[in-house]
Protein backbone atom coordinates (compact mmCIF):
# COMPACT_ATOMS: atom_id res chain seq x y z
CA UNK A 1 0.00 0.00 0.00
CA UNK A 2 1.49 3.62 -1.07
CA UNK A 3 2.01 5.72 1.55
CA UNK A 4 0.92 9.58 1.41
CA UNK A 5 1.65 12.64 3.20
CA UNK A 6 -0.74 15.38 3.53
CA UNK A 7 0.60 19.05 4.62
CA UNK A 8 -1.76 21.89 4.74
CA UNK A 9 -2.69 24.06 7.55
CA UNK A 10 -6.30 24.00 6.67
CA UNK A 11 -7.75 21.95 8.88
CA UNK A 12 -10.73 20.80 6.34
CA UNK A 13 -8.90 20.59 3.51
CA UNK A 14 -6.14 18.43 4.82
CA UNK A 15 -8.96 16.31 6.26
CA UNK A 16 -11.11 16.20 3.19
CA UNK A 17 -7.85 14.84 1.20
CA UNK A 18 -6.87 12.34 4.05
CA UNK A 19 -10.49 11.07 3.84
CA UNK A 20 -10.43 10.97 -0.02
CA UNK A 21 -7.27 8.98 0.09
CA UNK A 22 -7.85 6.59 2.26
CA UNK A 23 -10.78 5.75 0.04
CA UNK A 24 -8.90 5.73 -2.83
CA UNK A 25 -6.63 3.36 -0.99
CA UNK A 26 -3.75 4.81 0.27
CA UNK A 27 -2.13 5.45 3.81
CA UNK A 28 -2.27 8.39 5.15
CA UNK A 29 -1.13 10.83 8.11
CA UNK A 30 -1.52 14.44 8.18
CA UNK A 31 0.67 17.46 9.53
CA UNK A 32 -0.37 20.77 9.75
CA UNK A 33 2.35 22.87 8.98
CA UNK A 34 6.32 22.32 7.79
CA UNK A 35 7.55 21.78 11.40
CA UNK A 36 5.14 19.40 12.00
CA UNK A 37 6.00 17.82 8.26
CA UNK A 38 9.58 17.60 8.95
CA UNK A 39 9.11 15.76 12.61
CA UNK A 40 6.91 12.98 11.13
CA UNK A 41 8.34 12.12 7.86
CA UNK A 42 10.82 9.78 8.78
CA UNK A 43 8.74 7.70 10.93
CA UNK A 44 6.06 7.72 8.52
CA UNK A 45 8.21 7.23 4.91
CA UNK A 46 5.45 8.44 3.09
CA UNK A 47 5.88 7.91 -0.70
CA UNK A 48 4.54 11.15 -1.96
CA UNK A 49 3.23 14.52 -0.04
CA UNK A 50 0.88 16.74 -1.17
CA UNK A 51 2.20 20.09 0.29
CA UNK A 52 0.52 23.61 0.49
CA UNK A 53 2.91 26.47 -0.14
CA UNK A 54 1.01 29.14 1.83
CA UNK A 55 1.35 28.12 5.14
CA UNK A 56 2.72 29.98 8.74
CA UNK A 57 6.28 28.98 9.56
CA UNK A 58 8.95 27.63 7.33
CA UNK A 59 8.67 28.93 4.05
CA UNK A 60 8.03 25.88 0.88
CA UNK A 61 11.90 26.55 0.55
CA UNK A 62 13.42 25.74 3.83
CA UNK A 63 11.03 23.05 3.74
CA UNK A 64 12.59 21.49 0.83
CA UNK A 65 15.67 22.23 1.73
CA UNK A 66 15.42 20.92 5.07
CA UNK A 67 13.87 17.66 3.28
CA UNK A 68 16.96 16.97 1.98
CA UNK A 69 18.83 16.05 5.21
CA UNK A 70 16.16 13.72 6.10
CA UNK A 71 16.20 9.86 5.00
CA UNK A 72 13.05 10.16 3.52
CA UNK A 73 13.12 11.25 0.15
CA UNK A 74 9.34 11.06 -0.98
CA UNK A 75 7.88 12.75 -4.33
CA UNK A 76 6.30 16.31 -3.59
CA UNK A 77 3.15 17.21 -5.43
CA UNK A 78 2.51 21.45 -4.37
CA UNK A 79 -1.01 22.16 -3.90
CA UNK A 80 -1.16 26.56 -4.22
CA UNK A 81 -2.64 29.24 -5.20
CA UNK A 82 0.11 31.27 -6.54
CA UNK A 83 0.90 30.60 -10.33
CA UNK A 84 4.38 30.20 -10.90
CA UNK A 85 6.45 31.20 -13.95
CA UNK A 86 8.32 29.37 -16.35
CA UNK A 87 11.67 30.24 -14.03
CA UNK A 88 10.02 29.28 -10.71
CA UNK A 89 8.21 26.42 -11.82
CA UNK A 90 11.94 24.90 -13.29
CA UNK A 91 13.41 25.94 -10.10
CA UNK A 92 10.50 24.12 -8.36
CA UNK A 93 11.24 21.22 -10.14
CA UNK A 94 14.83 21.12 -9.10
CA UNK A 95 14.27 21.52 -5.80
CA UNK A 96 12.35 17.97 -5.88
CA UNK A 97 8.55 18.94 -6.96
CA UNK A 98 7.13 16.29 -9.14
CA UNK A 99 3.92 18.29 -9.96
CA UNK A 100 1.87 21.26 -8.44
CA UNK A 101 -1.58 22.02 -8.63
CA UNK A 102 -3.50 24.85 -8.13
CA UNK A 103 -6.32 25.81 -5.67
CA UNK A 104 -9.29 25.46 -6.22
CA UNK A 105 -8.20 22.27 -7.38
CA UNK A 106 -10.62 19.39 -9.26
CA UNK A 107 -9.95 15.96 -7.03
CA UNK A 108 -10.12 13.91 -9.55
CA UNK A 109 -7.23 16.70 -11.05
CA UNK A 110 -4.88 15.56 -7.80
CA UNK A 111 -5.84 11.89 -7.80
CA UNK A 112 -4.56 11.86 -11.55
CA UNK A 113 -1.24 13.34 -10.28
CA UNK A 114 -0.50 10.79 -7.85
CA UNK A 115 -1.72 7.97 -9.69
CA UNK A 116 0.66 9.21 -12.20
CA UNK A 117 3.52 9.88 -9.79
CA UNK A 118 2.88 6.56 -7.63
CA UNK A 119 3.19 4.02 -10.80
Amino acid sequence: MKKIMIVDDEPDLREMINLMLQKEGFETITAENGEDFLNKVDGFQPDLVTLDVMMPGLTTKEILEKLREKETKPKIILLTVVRFSEEETQRMYKMGIVDYITKPFEVDELLDSIRRHLK
